[in-house]
């Protein structure tokens, strides 16, 4: 019997994917037999090898949380600049600038202590090129998943109450005036070195 079970394994180990592949490479060579294939374009324009960056610091105007139900993908949100942006003796965006924003995705909290999420990015700000800064900013509630899992090992030996363990769930996200969203402005991105 062990001998067996031992053949059937290598037999599902070695030999079926040496054959799986050779199923694979033919379906790949009949599909793309007479297919002309290019090459993919590439963003040469942009020189990214500056890695002088200008810190932007924003808030938010009107919070945002995954309490209230007020966020859905796509969600446009508005951002003020805390302070004078400067890049070499020059005022690149005043104070009080208003910038705008998306919500890209957005997790709700889960069990076993897992928190909620909200991302955003697409940030846009008047006077300065979008292509040359970073634009995402991901905000998490408290994470508890590292409490619970102990705690479920710990109980395992009383099958109920491992279980419910399973029920604590993480906080929710949220985006308020107290959060400090710092993005960086690379101006020499487009240079030529």
């Amino acid at each position: 019997m062990n001998k067996l079970i031992f053949t059937l394994f290598l037999f599902c180990i070695i030999i079926l994917p040496s054959k799986a592949e050779f199923i694979r490479d033919e379906f790949v060579d009949e599909t793309l037999q007479d297919k002309m294939l290019q090459k993919p374009e590439c963003n040469i324009e942009y020189n990214y090898n500056s890695i002088k960056g200008v810190p932007v610091k924003l808030e938010i105007i009107e919070p945002v949380s995954t309490r209230h139900g007020d966020s859905y993908d796509g969600k446009k949100l508005f951002f003020k600049v805390k302070n004078n942006v400067v890049y070499d003796n020059h005022t690149l965006i005043k104070k009080g600038t208003v910038a705008t924003a998306r919500i890209a995705a957005y997790t709700t909290r889960g069990m076993n202590g897992i928190p909620a999420s909200i991302i955003v990015n697409d940030f846009k700000i008047n006077g300065i090129d979008e292509n040359k800064m970073t634009t995402s900013y991901t905000k998490y509630g408290l994470n508890f998943s590292a409490f619970v899992l102990p705690l479920k090992w710990a109980l395992t030996f009383l099958p109920p109450l491992g279980t419910l363990t399973n029920f604590i769930v993480g906080t929710n996200a949220s985006i308020t005036q107290n959060d400090t969203i710092t993005l960086y402005y690379y101006p020499k991105w487009n240079e030529r070195p």
